[in-house]
């Protein structure tokens, strides 16, 4: 069922229960106590929703049917959602006046926004990322399919293994801080010694992985966690 028909849907309810309610007078404009109501409904709906530190909503809520005659509700309007719906991107909200059992029901839509590393111009595959060619924006969490960055730093100096269009997301699989064939630092470490020795990645890696080096003097092929774009770790 498309928001549309939803929509129709609740104003023929709030419509049905208008026409059971009594007792209101009406002495503000429609458009006043339209506004209310919405806020209201908005403000209650982010009250009821968790986000993440790195992510804000973006709440809009579709304007009241002027057919429907607004009445005053003498105490505070009680707003209330169905839990499950939560989690959907359009709310029903039920808005309630006690005193008098009047309701009506608002559709909020809501987006949960979050920064998204997107590229800024198109770059070829060896490319590296750095300020001139991408930004951040905020983008719809809903519509993120993909692990994405969130901050520029997250991939600065990392390189682009396959063409990427502008204003897409930079992805884990997109990108490689290490690329195979790369000469690396090796940096094996304990709490007592460390030692450096020059090698070559056999795969792939981003920050974190774990990738197979081969040390350029013995021939050695180890396991190694990479660091940054030259550099990867080993515990000795």
């Amino acid at each position: 069922m498309n928001n549309n028909v939803i929509y129709k849907v609740l104003v023929a309810i709030t419509l049905l229960a208008f026409t059971h309610s009594v007792g209101f007078a009406s002495t503000s404009s429609h458009k006043t106590r339209s506004a209310q109501l919405i806020t209201g409904a908005e403000q209650y709906v982010a009250s009821q929703i968790n986000t993440s530190a790195d992510a804000h909503l973006n709440i809009s809520t579709a304007d009241i049917d002027q057919r429907i005659n607004l009445p005053i509700c003498p105490t505070p309007i009680v707003y209330s959602v169905n839990a499950d719906s939560l989690q959907q991107s359009n709310i029903a909200v039920k808005a309630l006046c006690q005193q008098t059992n009047w309701y009506m029901y608002l559709m909020v839509n809501v987006k949960q926004m979050q920064p998204v590393v997107v590229i800024s111009n198109a770059v070829s595959p060896g490319t590296i990322l750095n300020q001139s060619n991408i930004k951040l924006v905020d983008m719809n969490r809903a519509l993120l399919r993909r692990t994405t960055f969130s901050t520029l730093d997250d991939v600065l100096g990392a390189r682009i293994k396959r063409r990427v269009r502008p204003g897409q997301p930079i992805t884990p699989n997109n990108l490689c801080f290490v690329c195979k064939g790369d000469t690396i630092v090796i940096n094996a470490s304990n709490p007592m010694m460390q030692v450096k020795a020059t090698g070559v990645a056999m795969q792939d890696g981003n920050i974190g992985d774990t990738i197979s080096v081969t040390n350029s003097r013995s021939k050695k092929q180890i396991n190694a966690r990479v660091a940054s774009t030259s550099e990867v770790v080993v515990n000795i």
